[in-house]
């Protein structure tokens, strides 16, 4: 099952915005489930735009210049 949670980002310049990002669904034995819930993240909704993360877990928005980091 994919879960929308709510977490905090921060943008490169130190601004943070509460934005809801979705998990990736894993099933119950696979050995991805000892990642942690920021590398389950598939991708972030900021102002309607659907991000996802680069190899790097920074998230790149395609309609503006901000780039985003999950703090928590």
């Amino acid at each position: 099952m994919t879960q929308m949670i709510e977490v905090k980002v921060k943008d490169q310049f130190s601004k943070i915005h509460e934005v809801q990002a979705l998990l990736r669904d894993l099933p119950e034995n696979a050995e991805l489930n000892k990642l942690s819930i920021f590398q389950r993240i598939e991708h972030i909704i900021i102002e309607g735009e659907i991000i996802r993360p680069s190899i790097e877990l920074l998230f790149e928005s395609r309609n503006s210049d901000s780039i985003y980091r999950i703090i928590e």
